[in-house]
């Protein structure tokens, strides 16, 4: 049967065939490769036989809209609170009582988990962490009184992961922590705050 001009490959050559014979062979098997997810090389100019069939992409690629962008996604990471007060940041002495710890977003989050660890040295570091919680400007406690930031915060604790306000990127989150009792002389306290939870990329 004579040969007919059925179609162009990638590089814009015609590719030839029979309508009953290739043609047909073409679209029992190609198309079907290519609604299974391979991609299909076709023949160029005056060459017969199948056409090569490429591997599917890989699972992770199969989530970009379009080479190198990829579709909003979620994850649980952490947002470091750095202390804006002590030396170094974030250490309480018998002049610095109270430190603000604070982190501020890059984009989209929502807290669910506070970390809180500290490094006592002397004896009236017996303090308690007491903690105000603030994401922008909204509380995020039920009352106004300063709760024991190490009981909450606790990597041992169990039941404690939180429902926190989610914020934009810009917004301020914030600790105000004040020590439950003074420090004498050279006594130090330590405190380190991260906050875990869901950030939308």
């Amino acid at each position: 049967m004579a040969m007919q001009v059925i179609g162009h490959d990638l590089d814009g050559n015609e590719i030839y065939g029979d309508v009953m014979g290739d043609v047909m062979g073409d679209v029992d098997g190609d198309v079907d490769g290519e609604m299974d997810g391979m991609a299909v090389i076709g023949r160029g100019r005056g060459r017969r036989g199948r056409a090569i069939a490429l591997p599917p992409k890989a699972g992770w690629r199969k989530t970009q809209m379009a080479p190198g962008v990829i579709q909003p996604d979620q994850g649980m990471v952490p947002l470091p609170l750095n202390g804006l007060a002590g030396s170094p940041a974030g250490t309480f002495s018998a002049t610095i009582p109270q430190i603000t710890f604070q982190g501020q977003l890059q984009k989209p989050f929502r807290g669910e988990r506070l970390l809180v660890s500290s490094v006592r040295v002397g004896t009236t570091a017996v303090g308690r962490l007491l903690t105000q919680f603030f994401v922008g400007t909204d509380m995020q406690q039920a009352d106004i009184q300063g709760w024991d930031g190490e009981l909450i915060g606790n990597p041992n604790s169990f039941g404690t992961r939180l429902t926190m306000k989610p914020a934009e990127p810009g917004v301020l989150i914030r600790a105000i922590v004040t020590l439950s009792t003074v420090l004498t002389t050279t006594d130090t306290i330590f405190a380190n705050y991260t906050l875990l939870g869901r950030i939308i990329a």
